[in-house]
């Protein structure tokens, strides 16, 4: 350990391994065990992150694309009842 920080390199690989979690504060400013963190990274993801990302994108805009349709078929019911439930024009109600 050559940190000035004094954080030990075992709780850094148990924080780097999901365990740490009271170094999140300290690991966010600080230079030594970031530097330190992104050696023990490096080359550890295997995993391509594209297309889970893709997906969860394109469920949001269909959501959103869902949700302006359903907006506007319900502004076009709305806008049918009131004409349809309003008395023809020169007509009133007794």
């Amino acid at each position: 350990m050559s940190r000035a920080c004094l954080v030990a390199d075992d709780r850094l690989v148990a924080f780097a391994a999901g365990d740490g979690f009271d170094l999140d504060e300290h690991v966010a400013g600080c230079d030594e065990c970031q530097s330190f963190l992104a050696d023990l990274w490096d080359g550890e993801l295997h995993n391509d992150l594209v297309a889970p990302v893709l997906q969860l994108l394109r469920v949001e805009l269909f959501l959103i694309d869902l949700a302006r349709t359903g907006a506007g078929v319900a502004a076009r019911m709305a806008a049918a009842l009131v004409r349809y439930l309003d008395p023809a024009p020169g007509e009133e109600e007794s």
